[in-house]
C-alpha cells in the first residue's frame, strides 16, 4: 500500500504527519520509493498476508519474508574484521543453573544434584514442602528468587538451556515431580498428541489439602509457569492455569488460590492467554468484582478497600480463629474462606471470631472515639460481629479518653423548648430544605430568627457545612453582625 497509494501523499507533505510531525520510519519509506525506480520493471500485488497454509499466496507471501530478512541480513564480517571481534570478545559470565541442570553441581546452599533429587525425593511430600531452596534451582527465571545462593538465568544460559536436550528432558521431569506433589499428572503426553492436559491425581485429596494449608506453594506454581516460559516449555502452562481455575472457579475447591490464580498464573501465561481469561470470567462469581490485569499496575488504579480505610491497620495484622461452633455455622453459609483466612460472606461482608471482635472494634475506637451508634454504622456494611451493639456499647464506655473529654454533667435543655434571642439576629436556627431543582440548586438554606421571627433563605447547590459558612460570611454577618448563638 506504500508502493500503490500512501508513498505519493508522503512526498508531497514532505514524509509529515498532519501535525508537522515526522512519519515513522521516514528514512526507509523514502529509500523504498526511491529504489522502486530502478529496475525497468516492477510488478506489485496486494495480497493478505501472515497467513498460513498452502496455497500460492501463503507460500509467495513466506518467501517474500525470507527474500526480505535476508537481505537485511549484514555481509559477513571479512577475516580481519573477524579477527578484531574475537579481540574485542567478552568473557563469558557464569552459568551455575545450566551447570546444575546438566548435573554437573549440587544447588546451594547445602543442596544435591539434580537427578538425586529428581529419583529420591520425587515421593517425599515432607522434604519437598518443608525445604525452600531447592525450588529457584528446579525452575530458574530472569527474576531473583528468595534464595540469594540462586542465580537469575541471564541470555546466553537460557539459549543454551532451551537448546539442550538433555536439560529440557530434566526440565519435563522436575515438572512431572511437582505435579505429583500438587496432586496432579499429565495426560495425554504418550500418546504424542499436539497438546497434554492435567487431571488430578490418584493422591489429590490429601494433596489439596495441603495446598490450603500452605498457601506459599502459590509462589511455587507462579515461578515453575515462568520457567516453563522462559525455558522453552510454553506448551504446559495453559493446560495446568485451565485445570485450577476449574478446581477453583467449578469445583469449589483450592479456596486460597483464586486470588493467586488471577493475578499471578494467568499473566503467567505466554500462549492463549485470552483463552484462560475467557473461561475464568466466563464461571468467576460475582461478576462485578471480575477484574484482571497486572497486580502492580493494578495495585496503582485499584481503589482501597472501605475496610483497609476504616481500620487503623491492615486485616491482615489479625490472624482468624474460628472456633469449632463458628466453623460448623460457616459452613451452611454462602461464602468461603480467602487466601488470608478469613470468612467472606456471599454479601461480601467479612465474619469477625467472637474472641477478635473486641478486639478490632477497640482498635477502631481508638482511632475516632466514635459512639455506640456510629461504631455501629461503620463497621455492619463490611463486617458479620455476632452481638456488635453490645461490643460497641461496651467499648464506649470503658473508653477513659470519652469518660475525660465527654463529661455530662448539669441538666440538659428540656426537648422541645428553643431558648430565644436577647436581641435580633442574635440567635438563629439554621436548616436545610429540599426544592425542585432549578438550574443546579435543588436546596433552600432557611435561617430564621429566634426573637423576631425574620427569615433569611439562599438557595444552594448542596447541603454541606460550606454553604452554611458561605452564606454567614457573606450575607448575615456583613448586614446583621456576628450572632451569639446558632
Amino acid at each position: 500500500m506504500t508502493v500503490h497509494a500512501h508513498g505519493a501523499l508522503y512526498k508531497e507533505r514532505g514524509l509529515l504527519t498532519s501535525s508537522g510531525q515526522q512519519i515513522k520510519y521516514a528514512a526507509e519509506i523514502a529509500a523504498l520509493l526511491e529504489a522502486v525506480w530502478k529496475p525497468s520493471a516492477v510488478s506489485i500485488m496486494h495480497c493478505r498476508g501472515h497467513q498460513k497454509g498452502h496455497d500460492e499466496i501463503p507460500k509467495g507471501n513466506r518467501r517474500a519474508d525470507q527474500a526480505a530478512k535476508a537481505a537485511a541480513k549484514p555481509p559477513p564480517p571479512t577475516e580481519d574484521q573477524a579477527k578484531v571481534l574475537i579481540c574485542k570478545q567478552e568473557p563469558q559470565p557464569s552459568m551455575p543453573n545450566y551447570e546444575f541442570y546438566m548435573n554437573l553441581k549440587k544447588f546451594e546452599p547445602h543442596g544435591e544434584f539434580i537427578e538425586i533429587i529428581l529419583h529420591k525425593w520425587q515421593d517425599d511430600y515432607e522434604l519437598l514442602e518443608l525445604s525452600h531452596d531447592y525450588i529457584q534451582w528446579l525452575f530458574p527465571t530472569q527474576t531473583q528468587g528468595r534464595n540469594f545462593y540462586s542465580t537469575p538465568l541471564n541470555p546466553q544460559e537460557t539459549r543454551l538451556m532451551v537448546n539442550t536436550s538433555e536439560v529440557q528432558q530434566r526440565l519435563r521431569r522436575a515438572y512431572k515431580m511437582m505435579l505429583k506433589f500438587f496432586g496432579v499428572k499429565i495426560v495425554g503426553e504418550e500418546e504424542d498428541k499436539e497438546t497434554t492436559e492435567v487431571e488430578r491425581a490418584e493422591n489429590f485429596a490429601t494433596r489439596f489439602e495441603n495446598l490450603t494449608i500452605n498457601p506459599h506453594n502459590n509462589l511455587r506454581i507462579t515461578r515453575i509457569l515462568h520457567s516453563l516460559g522462559e525455558l522453552g516449555a510454553e506448551e504446559y502452562q495453559v493446560p495446568l492455569v485451565r485445570f485450577l481455575l476449574k478446581e477453583i472457579l467449578i469445583k469449589n475447591r483450592l479456596p486460597r488460590m483464586k486470588k493467586s490464580a488471577m493475578n499471578f498464573f494467568i499473566p503467567a501465561v505466554r500462549q492463549d492467554r485470552q483463552d484462560l481469561l475467557f473461561f475464568a470470567w466466563r464461571y468467576y462469581f460475582p461478576k462485578e468484582e471480575f477484574i484482571w490485569g497486572n497486580y502492580g499496575e493494578l495495585a496503582r488504579y485499584k481503589p482501597k478497600p472501605v475496610v483497609a480505610a476504616l481500620l487503623p491497620a491492615p486485616l491482615s495484622e489479625w490472624t482468624p480463629v474460628y472456633s469449632e461452633k463458628e466453623k460448623k455455622w460457616l459452613t451452611e453459609e454462602p461464602g468461603g474462606y480467602g487466601e488470608d483466612g478469613w470468612f467472606q460472606m456471599e454479601s461480601g461482608r467479612i465474619v469477625l471470631p467472637a474472641t477478635l471482635a473486641p478486639e478490632i472494634v477497640r482498635a477502631l475506637h481508638a482511632s475516632t472515639h466514635g459512639g455506640r451508634e456510629m461504631m455501629e454504622q461503620q463497621l455492619e456494611p463490611h463486617f458479620y460481629v455476632p452481638g456488635l451493639s453490645a461490643i460497641c456499647k461496651a467499648t464506649a464506655q470503658q473508653c477513659v479518653t470519652c469518660a475525660k473529654n465527654n463529661p455530662r454533667t448539669g441538666p440538659s435543655q428540656p426537648p422541645g423548648k428553643q431558648p430565644i434571642g436577647l436581641s435580633p439576629m442574635a440567635s438563629l436556627q439554621i436548616d436545610f430544605t429540599v426544592l425542585p431543582p432549578c438550574k443546579g440548586y435543588k436546596y433552600l438554606l432557611v435561617m430564621v430568627c429566634t426573637l423576631t421571627g425574620w427569615v433569611e433563605a439562599f438557595p444552594t447547590r448542596t447541603e454541606k457545612t460550606t454553604e452554611v459558612v458561605k452564606s454567614l460570611m457573606k450575607e448575615i454577618i456583613p448586614r446583621y453582625g456576628l450572632p451569639l448563638e446558632i
